[in-house]
């Protein structure tokens, strides 16, 4: 042992008082009041290396003198050293050769293992870091150095007391978390110095395994060895909340996010929703088998529910049949690993699961009139390797025996019945791939017989709805969007036959695109260039929930191509109608004709019954005429005054109703009763969505009356009836949210209806609004399983806009809880374990959301802040007005914000997102300064609770204020007490590895720290660790007293 070099007079004066001790035999208790007299007051021994001079002195001889080191015991005790210092001291012994001495370091380590501490500053708190880390190499290389004196001397007692010992030791350590902490925070201080004890554990491994019978319980020290190699403590920090199938009959907040997913997202990549979804099964505490039941139940839930109009119902036949096994193909790959092959055992056990709920699948089965788990069954076992053919037809085997519905739906089967939805979308699924391919050809001859059959209505929707659930009606809508700007214009030598030609192929691709926006929303067919005609037109003039829009704000009258435009229109040759035509003029020109039409009528300078004339014309010129028209007249009763409105309003009405009149007399295009029944559930939908009512009624009509047989205009107004239109309602928003919130709650499922309420009241309300009152509805209840299905509810609701809602709910919402009016809400304790998880879900979910690509939503659907950069002619919302306006102030404090903005892979809306959770962490600084235990301290202990075992917390963790844990720890009480293992890691947050879920997440990898800011990290988390073992030694003592 070499002593470092200090003053010669203090450590000469320090040896002297050694010898002196122990010639006169001193007691420690006299030892102790004699060395305060050399040391200066108020310092450490440790400074003068009093510790090494202790165990110099005694281990000089080959036995230990036993006096001097009850010195070292006292000076521990009293605080005149510390146990970092000691420690150090001990694993810089280097006379291994001295058995008796080295069981003398051995026992006092032994001994110190029970009140390892410090009181010191942050700095000593990391010594007696790096110290442990120092001491665990000596230990292991006591192991080494005794196992190897065993093999060479085959018996020495001493020896093997000494291994036992070191072992003991370890396992004294590995069974502490607070040291097993203060060691991984010294193995991030000391990275080499591990490295090389990793190496040396290896190598007493390899010497133990060899060792044969001469040393016992060998197993048992490679067991430690390699426990204490292996050993992360932050492993051990996991959420608490786990799913209970037992208890609880349904995940709520999964049937919310598939709800959600079905009619917002359908046209969404299914891996994207796979990662959701794992995503989700870490939230909620779901194992394996429970989240592919969950999926699979949440899908049949969809499947019988009521109140779904048919094309609702082909969009949950198209997920659950076609997208839901790609969606379990891509869950499995990332829980078992790319290489991962054959059967699912975990989905084996679910289906079991599935296949023993009769009456749900009875329910279903006969809602769709097939045996629904056949085919699914079928479809996973040809589209995928989950699910071997032999377990699927025992499944199915003992289904039929089960079933009380299957022998009826049999019978009816061989009698000839319409084949269920399943069935045909299943049939229809390579049908869109032909067509796909057929719509490759450039030669619109040969492509227009497809498009004729595409607009039919028997097959329109099957069509479109498997290719929305397989992914590929984006690449269908473009192939649409180029046939229709190949037949726009006029090509050189045109006869009147493919003039002919060339309209019916516009006005049919047409018509598919205005239903494909209607039903799947705009980002469907319009692309970020936007450089066709039809999606231009699309952009600027088709109406959308929620937005105002203006067509004609900047076309020019010109009254002479008006009057060429319906000398046009009145040809009755059908040779002649369409020479020569430009379609994007005509399309244009409509609209301005029948303005100034409109505009003459209310005048007094035209009947009117001359403007119903000119709209029944145009309706058999072409069926996208009145089409334009509609939207023209939608646009403009929106932007003029009630007396103003009163005659479009008619117009827009007599349009409505004139649509299913046909008059064989007059020549037209072919296949003008399928146009014709296509045009009116187009114009049906813009006088609903112009309205202000709820989008998917005419939606659900359209397909109503193309496989049903039903006349579209006595479904819609039966939905029209149905519809609360929030608009005119003259109930406050609050208490419409509170009915509707009233309705689904004591079953914890959300059906079609109240989602659709729900959207618009979020349009309405603004996201500010919203989710303080849905909120407020959930803090309302008091049972603690009553408020977990709450919670789950409103998490899925909330996911309309996820980022907006979180961002509302952190900026203004939660705030309203700790410092505002609502605080009061909080006495019931199960409340703020309530909030707290619903905290952390959203901000997780949030958080992942602003790390991968924009979503392509539905129409009415809210997805990001930002409105993908279409540049419309458009009346802002309340909703869009204000998630900017958070967004831009939220944008003005980015630059206080520890991680900065541009750092790759942070976007707007994750800049935005940290900035509103670091806002959130200081008002909970500020709120435990107050040094209260109240609820609201609670809520704050809770939260951290919760944010510290979520996955992806780690760059969210890092923005935690320094003084915010110091400011809880003293007053938290032993149930509400953090682990050492849960303040390492809030102080000293290090990314976790997620193997089940994404790996192209980037969010962990933003704000890494900076080697300054990673070693003051690991400064405040070891004072930290130091002062909640103090306060626990402290409890502990107070106890035995």
């Amino acid at each position: 042992m070499v002593l470092e070099t200090v003053s010669s007079s203090k450590a000469g004066t320090i040896r002297s008082l050694l010898i002196r001790a122990w010639r006169e035999r001193w007691s420690d208790l006299q030892w102790g009041i004699h060395i305060k007299t050399v040391l200066p007051r108020a310092v450490s021994g440790d400074i003068y290396h009093l510790a090494d001079y202790i165990l110099q002195q005694a281990l000089m001889g080959p036995l230990p003198n036993s006096l001097i080191l009850s010195y070292l015991r006292h000076s521990l005790s009293s605080q005149i050293v510390s146990y970092g210092g000691v420690i150090e001291s001990i694993s810089n012994y280097d006379g291994l050769h001295k058995p008796h001495c080295v069981q003398a370091l051995l026992d006092l380590m032994q001994s110190m293992m029970k009140s390892v501490s410090c009181r010191g500053k942050p700095e000593d708190c990391l010594v007696l870091a790096t110290s442990l880390v120092n001491g665990v190499k000596w230990l292991v290389q006591v192991m080494g150095w005794t196992t190897q004196q065993l093999l060479d001397l085959r018996k020495a007692p001493e020896h093997t007391t000494n291994l036992s010992l070191a072992t003991s030791v370890l396992q004294d350590i590995l069974s502490c978390q607070f040291l097993t902490c203060m060691l991984e925070i010294g193995r991030r201080e000391e990275p080499g110095v591990w490295s090389a004890n990793l190496k040396k554990m290896t190598e007493v491994e390899t010497l133990l395994a060899g060792a044969g019978t001469i040393v016992e319980n060998k197993d048992n020290y490679i067991k430690i060895l390699s426990q204490l190699r292996d050993h992360q403590p932050l492993d051990s920090v996991g959420r608490k909340h786990k799913f209970n199938s037992n208890n609880v009959p349904l995940c709520y907040a999964m049937h919310s996010v598939v709800m959600l997913e079905v009619n917002l997202h359908t046209t969404r990549d299914a891996g994207t929703f796979a990662q959701q979804l794992l995503l989700l099964q870490r939230l909620q505490g779901l194992e394996t088998m429970e989240l592919y039941l969950e999926i699979l139940r949440c899908c049949f839930i969809g499947l019988c529910a009521p109140e779904y109009q048919s094309y609702q119902e082909l969009k949950w036949v198209g997920f659950t049949f076609i997208k839901v096994p790609v969606i379990l193909q891509a869950i499995h790959v990332a829980i078992a690993g790319e290489s991962a092959t054959g059967e699912s055992e975990d989905l084996l056990a679910a289906i079991k699961r599935l296949s023993q709920l009769n009456y749900l699948l009875d329910q279903v089965d006969l809602q769709i009139n097939c045996n629904c788990l056949e085919f699914l069954l079928n479809e996973m076992c040809n589209k995928t390797s989950l699910i071997l053919e032999r377990d699927a037809q025992a499944i199915l085997a003992t289904r039929v025996q089960e079933s009380n519905v299957l022998g009826n739906i049999q019978k009816n089967d061989t009698q000839g019945s319409q084949p269920g939805n399943p069935n045909l979308i299943l049939l229809a699924q390579p049908t869109v791939s032909n067509i796909l391919k057929t719509l490759s050809n450039k030669n619109q001859e040969s492509v227009l017989p497809v498009m004729s059959r595409l607009i039919s209505g028997k097959s329109r929707d099957l069509l479109l709805a498997a290719a929305a659930a397989s992914g590929s009606l984006h690449i269908f809508a473009q192939k649409v969007v180029k046939f229709n700007e190949l037949s726009m214009d006029p090509q050189p030598g045109e006869t009147p036959k493919m003039a002919v030609s060339r309209a019916q192929m516009f006005d049919i691709s047409f018509l598919l695109l205005c239903h494909i926006v209607q039903i799947y929303g705009i980002d469907v067919v319009v692309s970020e260039k936007c450089e066709t005609f039809i999606e231009q037109w699309m952009r600027d003039n088709m109406p959308e929930l929620g937005k105002v829009k203006a067509p004609l704000i900047s076309a020019h009258t010109d009254q002479s191509a008006v009057e060429d435009f319906i000398r046009q229109v009145n040809i009755s040759e059908i040779e002649m109608k369409y020479n020569m035509v430009r379609w994007s003029d005509v399309c244009q020109m409509a609209g301005v004709a029948l303005k100034e039409v409109v505009t003459a009528a209310q005048h007094g300078a035209l009947p009117v019954q001359q403007v119903k004339e000119l709209i029944d014309r145009l309706r058999y010129h072409s069926c996208c005429l009145p089409i334009c028209v509609a939207t023209w007249l939608c646009s403009h009763v929106q932007v003029v005054d009630g007396e103003q409105s009163v005659q479009p309003l008619s117009f827009l009405q007599y349009l409505q109703a004139s649509l299913g009149d046909h008059d064989p007399a007059i020549p037209t295009l072919e296949n003008f009763k399928d146009r014709s029944n296509l045009l009116v559930l187009i114009v049906e939908n813009m006088i609903q969505v112009t309205k202000g009512g709820i989008h998917s009624s005419s939606a659900a009509g359209s397909n109503s009356s193309s496989i049903s047989g039903t006349n579209g205009n006595d479904v819609s107004m039966a939905m029209e009836t149905n519809t609360i239109c929030l608009l005119s309602s003259q109930e406050p928003l609050s208490h419409l949210l509170k009915c509707t919130w009233q309705q689904i709650f004591p079953s914890g499922i959300l059906n079609h209806k109240a989602l659709c309420t729900f959207r618009d009241l979020l349009r309405l309300g603004g996201t500010r609004w919203f989710v303080s009152d849905i909120v407020k509805c959930g803090m309302q209840i008091v049972f603690a399983s009553d408020l977990d299905r709450a919670v789950d509810l409103i998490f899925g609701l909330l996911h309309q806009d996820v980022v907006g809602c979180t961002l509302s709910l952190l900026v203004h919402t939660l705030p309203m809880y700790m410092t505002g009016p609502n605080s009061d809400d909080l006495a019931c304790e199960p409340r703020t374990h309530a909030l707290a998880r619903l905290t952390v879900m959203m901000i997780i979910s949030a958080w992942l959301v602003v790390q991968q690509p924009s979503v392509k939503s539905e129409p009415g659907a809210t997805v990001s802040l930002t409105n993908g950069g279409l540049s419309c002619p458009r009346k802002r919302t309340y909703h869009d007005r204000e998630l900017e306006e958070m967004e831009a102030n939220l944008q003005l404090h980015s630059g206080e914000l520890a991680i900065p903005r541009g750092t790759p892979g942070l976007s707007r809306d994750g800049t935005s997102l940290l900035v509103a959770v670091e806002s959130l962490l200081k008002l909970m600084t500020q709120v435990s300064r107050a040094g209260v235990v109240s609820p609201v301290s609670q809520l704050v202990v809770n939260i951290l609770h919760e944010l510290i075992g979520a996955p992806y917390s780690h760059t969210l963790l890092t923005l935690t204020p320094p003084a915010l844990l110091p400011n809880l720890v003293p007053l938290l009480s032993k149930a509400d007490a953090f682990t050492y293992a849960q303040l390492l890691a809030i102080t000293s947050p290090k990314a976790s590895v997620l193997p089940d879920v994404t790996k192209d997440f980037a969010g962990d990898l933003i704000g890494a720290q900076t080697p300054a800011q990673a070693a003051g990290a690991r400064r405040a988390a070891a004072k930290l660790l130091c002062v909640q073992r103090n306060l626990a030694l402290s409890t502990a003592s107070s106890s035995e007293c």
